[in-house]
């Protein structure tokens, strides 16, 4: 029981290890038309992947030593239709993360693991996106390419100064690689540092796919964070390691399933985009060292597992990452039998709340077994899907409430036997066991009162872990 209970610890608990306050945007190699000093110190994308495409939305947080424009590119392996992020999509998958999802990093190390002459420019798109004004080109023909870019800085009237030298390097080995569409997204940069509004990129491919070398014309040192919607989890070890003679190595998160619906808040376009997926997961990976990659990311998503993953700790290994089947939540609950401090603290909370003065008497009389009580998910969009399945998890069963409150300074309490409530001529209570979300930051609790047919479905809620519990909502719930 003692290492099972430990379990259950780090799978609810991951949340004070991990912060993801410093995610900013993904991948994109800069250019300045004059010599500054570009800061790129962190990186964040959401990849999104059906087997067939990917969605990639991505956005970078830069600072400049002055006012400047910069001009990015993307390499894409084939032509992406572009738009501009609608909402906030990175605070959404952020909220997912730790809230719902409970997904984190542990700092372990590397892991184990004769014709007629071509046009060379093609233009295939130029659209104002926002602050951005967005160019889609198809280079044919590098040679072109410097004198292009020049002419673009020069309709603007403005005077080229920088070395442009290791940008058309890295330009010339993408299309060698037959990756010959780019974005180009033209953007101002101001001293102060600031996230670039994010856009969303479809493409077609086969492939999971991210541009890592294009990081090279910033240089420096920075985090690189994927974030991955995708029909299964990596496995650890697998492919992370992508170059360890220059000691590039991804650290892995664990993994859970994911519901369309949940990610309705980061492209509009989820279900049309995943009709032909049933199950989806999330994870991420992370990068923080030198920009100096010498390859780009690309996975068959067929290698992927479609399980979620956990982390598992072995005394003699530490932690590694486990295959579970969806359930496990289920099975790890249903094998503790008891009710934690955590459960306790809401009662506490609840029946101190002014709040539910009018619902609950001074002198409170409390059945000593919870009630068995379900909760249906149509309800996730209002407390989110991860209380939810915990409550229905809890409460499939019954449990025997411990007299805890003697020494808390509650209102008075007394628990009595199920079978002799009868007995009883006040006002008596049943009360459910609690669910949590992931970061044990929401809270949801079922009371009855004797004799009546609908109760009070009660949200609590807190801003962290060191706070203590509100009354938010109050239902009349059948």
């Amino acid at each position: 029981m003692r290492k099972l209970n430990r379990f259950i610890i780090i799978l609810i608990s991951f949340f004070s290890i991990f912060s993801l306050s410093n995610l900013a945007l993904a991948d994109r190699g800069s250019i300045s038309p004059w010599p500054v000093s570009l800061s790129q110190s962190s990186q964040r994308a959401i990849i999104m992947h059906n087997f067939e495409e990917e969605i990639l939305i991505l956005g970078t947080e830069m600072k400049s030593d002055k006012d400047t424009y910069i001009l990015e590119f993307i390499p894409f392996p084939s032509e992406p239709d572009v738009k501009l992020a609608f909402g906030d999509p990175f605070g959404e998958i952020e909220r997912l993360m730790l809230e719902e999802k409970g997904i984190e990093l542990i700092d372990i190390g590397a892991f184990k693991g004769g014709t007629a002459r071509a046009i060379s420019i093609e233009i295939k798109l130029s659209e104002k996106i926002g602050l951005h004004e967005v160019i889609l080109i198809k280079i044919n023909d590098i040679s072109d390419f410097a004198n292009w870019v020049r002419d673009f800085f020069s309709k603007k009237n403005i005077n080229i100064s920088s070395d442009f030298s290791n940008f058309y390097k890295i330009a010339e080995d993408y299309v060698n690689r037959g990756i010959n569409y780019f974005v180009f997204d033209y953007a101002p940069i101001k001293t102060e540092t600031r996230l670039i509004e994010p856009l969303v990129y479809r493409f077609k491919t086969d492939k999971i796919y991210y541009p890592l070398k294009t990081s090279n014309i910033v240089g420096g040192e920075g985090i690189v964070d994927l974030v991955f919607i995708a029909p299964g989890s990596f496995l650890e070890g697998d492919s992370f390691a992508l170059d360890r003679s220059s000691g590039i190595f991804f650290e892995l998160s664990n993994s859970d399933r994911i519901y369309k619906s949940e990610l309705e808040g980061i492209y509009n376009g989820v279900n049309e985009f995943f009709s032909k997926v049933d199950r989806l997961y999330i994870q991420m990976m992370r990068y923080n060292g030198p920009y100096n990659f010498q390859v780009d990311f690309f996975y068959n998503p067929h290698k992927l597992d479609p399980r979620p993953y956990v982390w598992n700790w072995e005394l003699i290994f530490g932690y590694s990452l486990m295959p579970v089947e969806d359930g496990y939540k289920r099975t790890l609950f249903k094998n503790a039998s008891y009710i934690t401090s955590f459960e306790y603290e809401v009662y506490t909370s609840l029946f101190k709340s002014k709040e539910l003065e009018e619902i609950i008497p001074r002198n409170i009389y409390l059945v000593d077994l919870t009630l068995n009580k379900q909760i249906d998910m149509s309800l996730s969009k209002k407390f989110g899907r991860a209380v939810i399945e915990d409550f229905n998890i809890k409460n499939e069963e019954e449990y025997i409430l411990e007299d805890f409150w003697k020494s808390n300074n509650t209102p008075s309490i007394t628990l009595i036997d199920r079978d002799k409530i009868d007995l009883v001529s006040d006002t008596v209570l049943y009360i459910s066991r609690v669910g949590f979300n992931m970061s044990n930051t929401k809270a949801l609790v079922y009371l009855l009162k004797r004799g009546e047919k609908i109760g009070h479905l009660v949200f609590l809620t807190r801003k962290s872990t060191r706070e203590p519990w509100m009354v938010s909502e109050i239902f009349w719930f059948d």
